[in-house]
């Protein structure tokens, strides 16, 4: 695409995202704000699912461990963000220069993005140089560890107790605001340098390393910058509960982001954002189902945990009939090479990055 091919690379995710922002106001205009919590809450999983997507979209590695990112942001932004006055109460045994610390959301986001990055790339130095497979395991070992770990720390999280007195500061534009800034992040990382490497890797790794790139470097900087976007994600996550556990980032957050992925298509970000819409319009609407809907005089209402069940089997047909996910390897582009265009007009078509190979890695 030449010099403008990372701009027609980034406009696209940036539309989709903007998209997806509008149906957001849209959807809170027609609800008069009555599910507003509700919204908040698809936008943070739409940042945890681009974050995913930017390491394993690119990777070809199938992280289960993500969800530490998260943790590790939720905590680093509840612990700067509590207020000095209250820091005595919830946590009497922070250490000094800690709790006389309260910052603002801008830099409570910000830190709790870069704390998980560094996690990510201590992490990341051992786990990156393991097969696919095993990196894969090794990220779920790392959940392990770090929940194990927040679990005992407790002059810092609490421990096992429920850590809380954060402010509820996830407002609608830090949460979508975050979000196109997140998907801006992972398109550039996507058509750079350090993405295309990436997918060389993940598609041949002795023609890749043939041509000089570095197996180790080229998954690990995707994985850092998705350690960056998860923590994010954790902290917006964090400002909207306002109290938590080392229990509330596990497995069953893990499952919720891999099948918003795989749904909409593991390798674009343009899938990342349509994935995590479709699930979560559908979780909802089924969460409905099994509290009760009336129809006339009927109330219609379906067995609890049903939303559950069919996530399940829309899972199994997706991966029967269509494993590279709705959207697949497309992204949505859009030229800006007028001359290319008969008229002068701007041309916007989706474009595919080539899904990750099978074999080993």
């Amino acid at each position: 695409m030449g010099r403008q091919g990372s701009l027609v690379g980034m406009i696209g995710p940036l539309m989709v995202a903007a998209l997806v922002t509008l149906l957001a106001v849209v959807v809170q205009g027609a609800t008069s704000g009555a599910i507003n919590d509700i919204i908040i809450l698809f936008g943070i999983n739409a940042i945890l699912v681009v974050g995913f997507q930017s390491f394993a979209g690119n990777t070809g590695i199938m992280s289960f461990g993500h969800v530490a990112f998260m943790a590790v942001g939720a905590y680093t932004a509840g612990i700067l963000a509590i207020p000095v006055t209250l820091k005595p109460i919830v946590l009497p045994s922070l250490p000094g220069f800690l709790s006389h610390v309260e910052l603002s959301t801008f830099w409570t986001l910000l830190v709790a993005g870069l704390v998980a990055s560094a996690v990510a790339l201590v992490a990341g130095f051992a786990i990156m140089r393991l097969s696919g497979t095993g990196a894969s395991i090794a990220t779920l070992g790392m959940l392990v560890i770090v929940n194990n770990v927040l679990s005992q720390a407790h002059a810092i999280t609490r421990g096992p107790q429920s850590f809380f007195g954060v402010p509820q500061d996830a407002s609608f534009g830090w949460v979508f605001g975050s979000l196109i800034v997140v998907v801006a992040l992972s398109a550039w990382m996507k058509w750079s340098g350090i993405g295309l490497r990436s997918r060389a890797v993940r598609d041949d790794m002795m023609a890749a390393e043939a041509s000089g790139a570095k197996r180790v470097a080229s998954r690990l900087w995707p994985f850092v910058l998705s350690g960056f976007i998860t923590g994010v994600g954790g902290g917006l996550y964090a400002k909207d509960l306002t109290a938590f556990s080392p229990d509330s980032f596990f497995i069953s957050q893990v499952v919720g982001v891999l099948v918003m992925a795989i749904i909409g298509g593991l390798s674009s970000i343009s899938g990342a954002l349509v994935g995590a819409t479709v699930i979560s319009v559908l979780v909802e609407i089924l969460r409905n189902l099994e509290a009760g809907i009336p129809v006339g005089s009927l109330v219609v209402q379906a067995p609890a945990g049903i939303s559950q069940a069919v996530l399940g089997v829309v899972l199994i047909l997706m991966l029967r009939w269509r494993p590279a996910g709705i959207t697949g390897p497309l992204e949505l582009e859009i030229d800006p090479r007028r001359w290319r265009v008969p008229g002068g007009r701007s041309r916007i078509q989706l474009g595919s990055t080539p899904p990750p190979r099978s074999g080993p890695k």
